[in-house]
């Protein structure tokens, strides 16, 4: 940590410093055209025809540094050039400069960076798109990547069931069993750390490489596409500027009653009927004690005599009046409540420029006791020197973030597996904690406790558990870049980039001793025998689980660039580098006994022991729960690269590239062949030929491109792999493990051709413009199964033995509707993207592809929804309907299961959009600005849930318990199953595998609306600061239009996501 602090301490010296010695006097202006005299934004300002240059910003100001007397120029692509006399006075001077159109020159520069290198958009050949500063900042979120939602065309945020959070796919699906997540790419690194740890405030644009020429100079790991994070950096020749952003966001509860659960009183009537049925006598009976609700504990004592049926029914009524999500509202819920901090200093003379900021995050989670915070620091440093032939720059960035996960969760209350019966209070009137059934009979553990026999208390109260626990991670990360270029002649320089990186976490789960979890664990494994003193195998105290893992990153790069234009029409720009990238990750976890927070000590268990459950004696092969694990990881890969591009006349470009990657992932054969993965694309200006006369179209470019990219498993690897489980084996008392995958010395990376037409426009003076593009991508060499001999003790092996492909449209749009005072444009997104799985060597089991909606099929695409076949309800009874083989109506659902193949599934399509994009429009007048973004989602298909009534008749509480079959006739107002007359687990899996829960999920949501109202020095002379903005933004605003008739939103079928409401102020010094 010393070393860290120091290394901050000594960048901090050289701004001091630098910015010190190189203060200048300052110039600071605006740019307005001459025809409309509405402000110009990224218009290049320099001094004596400067490499340094500064920009303005969106309201066409600028603040530059002049070191002496001299010229400034204004220049921006579709003005013409214009320049100025400086005179250096002590106080600084405005200026106001008006540019003249220049009708010859309509695109505008726009700068994208690989993290190789940094070209102009229109000297780029692949596919390309940037989200710049001001869209990013048009989101209010904590982490870096929900602000590319809805941003780009092709990119797309995943939320089928069973998506895992901040899930991307860019182009749709490219692998079937590794990674599918793009390659993220910090500041010219691929970044391997949380991405919660980068601060959004400290991002200057993101550019997403798609398809073959823009990503495979990343080779071996970009298939999945790529995003390239750039940082904010100083300002040459610009006095210090600070800038201040805050802002608030406040979220709405959880809508707990937003999916429909069985009411109280039909729970209740529905156990009083299985009661009388004596549907519970054999979980009376049970020696496991498995627990009861409270109305079937009163039904039973009213039976046996120990309580007046009259007591009991008043009891029984008084439960149908509560209804538990009012509980987990008032004492689990709250509204979410973010706060966001970030204060940036900037800034340059002539051969320096800094950047320093600090970051502050604090987010209280809708569930009470789960908490985040995050602190972040960024200092960079770059220095132009020996003549600005030398520049040096570097850069640290540090994140201390902590998550604190003491919640009991809505989720996780329920009576071993089951969900709580809908009546539970979880406090009096009072409001002291009451308990509920969670392990074992109520009547049971009282028993127990009126025994006085020495166990602890087995109560399980809800509210007490809030304060029992203290769960947190911490995590440390730690990001240094240092970059040296040295320009050895005019068109050709050498640099050197060095990224070290360290990410550090601790996780601590500390169940108090006093908590339910520690007590139920000790009193299962206490062993009372009459006349002896008590033993607890596991000793008194709490129970701590603790879990810490380091990473390091180091990654070197040598790279030479070269630049030159020859003749009046030839330029040249290429670069080759090589790069060596180290990645190891040490994890340890252990849990201790009779923890002592106060002393931090614990006490020994026997691990190799087994022990009887004291509920159920029969039970005695129970080990102690054992934590203890270790973990090593080590990636290395050594790379050599290539890129090259040609122009010809501003016109016509061809470019090319080449990457070979190895890797200690790899076999040793594959390493040796060392096949690289390249690309090759060209563009053409037409609109620039002598020829072109379209004045109505004044702007045509196409692009044309071809390559290859890769991907890598990294769960596989070149050899033997085996797992080594935790504790003994049950019956060898032996430590042991498995062989998960047999060596493979010809293992290599998945290759991803990429085929991608595009066509850049603008009509109608710039009113009308943007890209569309058609891909088409073939994934070969994939990861896949294949079926092993059983006597080597493997059933399937995994290896470069499946294929993939897809095709898509992009289009990214934007009109200009209204230019004047009262500005409004719109941006449209669209995007189709298909794939379809086109070789796999194991076919997927019907169980498979009923569970999983990934289970790989030959000719249809990864992401799919497959149904048993729907025969509707019989109209005498109710029961749901299937198909037996020979095609014959049948309720005999083993049959059904039985007789049912893969082929003979129902195929309802895609579990993802074939269609998606969004629509943004931008209302400005004077100084409000109103955006509001509207998206769709086409062509895909969700599962909806519905009631199970499985062993306990619809107790699972789904609320189309209400809407089920009761008598003939409703088969033509319902198709929710009647309640059978004997438990039947194969009625249910065939119910709710059935096409008949299967909908369409076509829908347009109003995503978001930002609101932002600013004031400018330039406008109110007045004003204390250079810039002030107020800001509203709303998120998750709801559905417009969706095609399923139910309630349930398509991609959140569990839970809604909170709406949100963010307040903010960013200030200008």
């Amino acid at each position: 940590m010393k070393k860290y602090l120091n290394l901050i301490l000594l960048q901090l010296a050289f701004f001091i410093i630098a910015s010190v010695a190189f203060a200048q006097f300052k110039i600071t202006g605006k740019v307005v055209s001459n025809v409309s005299n509405l402000p110009i934004e990224k218009v290049s300002i320099s001094i004596n025809e400067s490499t340094q240059i500064v920009q303005t910003d969106s309201e066409g100001k600028f603040t530059i540094i002049a070191a002496t007397n001299g010229i400034l120029t204004a220049s921006h692509v579709g003005y013409l050039d214009y320049t100025v006399s400086l005179k250096a006075e002590p106080n600084a001077q405005t200026l106001l400069i008006r540019l003249q159109p220049n009708t010859q020159q309509l695109s505008e520069v726009t700068v994208i960076s690989t993290g190789y290198q940094k070209i102009p958009k229109e000297r780029a050949t692949g596919s390309f798109a940037q989200v710049d500063n001001k869209l990013l900042n048009r989101r209010i979120s904590t982490d870096i990547l929900s602000r590319l939602n809805d941003a780009v065309p092709g990119l797309i945020f995943n939320h089928e069931s069973g998506a895992r959070a901040n899930s991307i796919s860019i182009r749709g699906q490219n692998t079937i069993n590794a990674n599918d997540q793009p390659l993220i790419v910090l500041d010219n690194f691929p970044y391997d750390g949380d991405i919660t740890n980068i601060n959004p405030n400290d991002v200057e644009s993101i550019t997403i490489l798609k398809d073959a020429s823009a990503a495979s100079i990343w080779g071996a790991r970009a298939g999945n596409g790529v995003i390239v994070i750039t940082t904010k950096k100083g300002l040459l020749n610009q006095p210090l500027q600070i800038s201040f952003n805050s802002n608030l966001t406040i979220g709405t509860k959880l809508d707990l009653y937003y999916t429909p659960i069985m009411s109280s009183v039909d729970y209740i009537e529905t156990e009083k009927k299985l009661f009388a049925q004596g549907y519970y006598t054999t979980l009376e009976t049970s020696v496991s004690k498995q627990p009861l609700t409270p109305v079937v504990e009163l039904l039973i004592a009213k039976r046996d005599g120990k309580i007046s049926a009259s007591e009991a029914d008043r009891q029984i009524e008084q439960f149908k009046d509560f209804d538990v999500r009012n509980d987990y509202n008032s004492y689990l819920q709250r509204r979410s409540i973010n706060q966001q901090y970030s204060l940036n200093l900037k800034g340059g003379g002539q051969f320096h420029r800094y950047y320093l900021s600090s970051g502050y995050d604090k987010n209280l989670s809708n569930l009470i006791g789960n908490d985040f915070s995050r602190l972040t620091f960024n200092l960079g440093n770059s220095f132009s020197l020996i003549n600005n032939k030398l520049d040096i720059a570097t850069n640290v960035l540090y994140t201390n973030s902590r998550t604190d996960q003491n919640s009991i969760g809505i989720s996780n209350l329920g009576l071993q597996g089951r969900d709580l019966y809908p009546y539970a209070k979880f406090a009096d009137a009072n409001g002291t904690p009451l308990s509920i059934a969670r392990n074992y009979r109520t009547n049971y553990i009282n028993e127990l406790a009126n025994n006085g026999i020495g166990l602890l208390d087995w109560n399980y109260r809800p509210l007490q558990e809030l304060n029992l626990s203290d769960n947190f991670s911490n995590s440390f990360d730690y990001l240094i870049n240092t970059e040296a270029r040295y320009n050895l002649i005019k068109e050709l320089d050498i640099s050197m980039q060095y990224q070290y990186g360290k990410t550090s976490s601790k996780t601590e789960n500390l169940n108090n001793a006093d908590s339910y979890y520690t007590r139920n664990l000790i009193n299962e494994f206490t062993i009372i025998n009459p006349g002896m003193p008590i033993e607890r195998p596991i000793p008194l105290g709490g129970i701590l689980n603790y879990s810490d893992q380091s990473s390091i990153r180091n990654n070197l790069r040598t790279q030479l660039n070269f630049n030159d234009k020859f003749g009046e029409k030839h330029s040249l720009n290429a670069l080759a580098g090589v790069e060596i990238r180290d990645f190891n990750i040490i994890g340890n976890s252990y849990r201790i006994y009779g923890y002592d927070s106060e002393h931090a000590t614990g006490k020994a268990v026997d691990y190799v022991h087994a022990y009887s459950n004291f509920v159920y004696p029969q039970s005695n092969n129970n080990l102690i729960p054992n934590r203890d694990n270790r973990q090593e990881l080590t990636d290395r890969y050594l790379s050599y690269y290539s890129n090259l591009a040609y122009t010809f006349d501003d016109r016509i470009i061809i470019s090319a590239s080449g990457r070979i990657d190895k890797s200690n992932l790899f076999g040793v054969n594959s390493n040796q062949k060392g096949v690289p993965l390249w690309s090759m694309g060209s563009s053409w200006e037409i609109s620039k030929e002598s020829f072109y006369n379209l004045t109505w179209l004044p702007y045509l470019r196409i692009r044309a491109t071809y390559g290859y990219s890769g991907n890598i498993d990294k769960t596989l690897s070149a050899y033997t792999t085996a797992m080594y489980y935790n504790g003994n084996d049950i019956v060898t008392k032996q430590p042991y493990a498995n062989i998960i995958n047999p060596p493979n010395p010809e293992l290599r990376w998945e290759r991803i051709s990429t085929t991608n037409f595009g066509v850049d426009f603008k009509l109608f003076d710039n009113r009308f413009g943007g890209s569309i593009e058609y891909y088409a991508k073939k994934g070969t060499d994939l990861i896949g199964e294949t079926a092993f001999p059983h006597y080597t003790g493997i059933t399937s092996f995994r290896g470069n033995n499946a294929d993939i492909k897809g095709n898509g449209i992009e289009a990214n749009l934007y009109t200009k509707n209204l230019n004047g005072v009262f500005k409004w444009s719109t941006d449209y997104l669209f995007t189709y993207a298909s794939d379809e799985v086109t070789n796999y060597k194991v076919d997927g089991t019907v169980s498979k592809f009923l569970t999983y909606l990934n289970t790989p099929q030959v000719g249809r695409p990864l992401y799919a929804i497959y149904s048993y076949n729907w025969a509707g309800l019989d109209p005498s009874n109710g029961n749901p309907q299937g198909y037996l083989a020979d095609g014959s109506i049948s309720s005999d659902y083993a049959k059904v299961i039985a007789q049912t193949t893969a082929s003979d599934l129902k195929y309802n399509g895609r579990a993802r959009p074939l269609f998606f994009g969004a629509m943004r429009n931008n209302v400005s007048w004077n100084n409000f600005s109103l955006s509001v973004n509207i998206s769709y989602r086409l062509g895909y298909y969700f599962r909806r849930y519905s009631v199970q009534y499985g062993d306990n008749y619809g107790l699972g509480s789904h609320g189309d318990y209400d809407l089920r079959w009761q008598q003939p006739g409703d088969e033509q107002r319902t198709q929710v199953p009647s309640i059978p007359l004997t438990p039947n687990t194969n009625r249910d899996s065939f119910y709710l595998r059935s096409e008949n829960l299967v909908e369409k999920g076509d829908h347009i949501r109003l995503q978001d609306i930002n609101l932002s109202y600013n004031l400018s020095k330039l406008g109110i002379a007045k004003l204390p600061v250079r810039n002030l903005q107020l800001y509203l933004y709303a998120n998750n605003l709801g559905i417009l239009w969706k095609a399923s008739k139910s309630r349930i939103d398509p991609d959140f079928q569990a839970s809604l996501l909170p709406r949100t409401l963010s307040i903010g102020v960013k200030i200008d010094f």
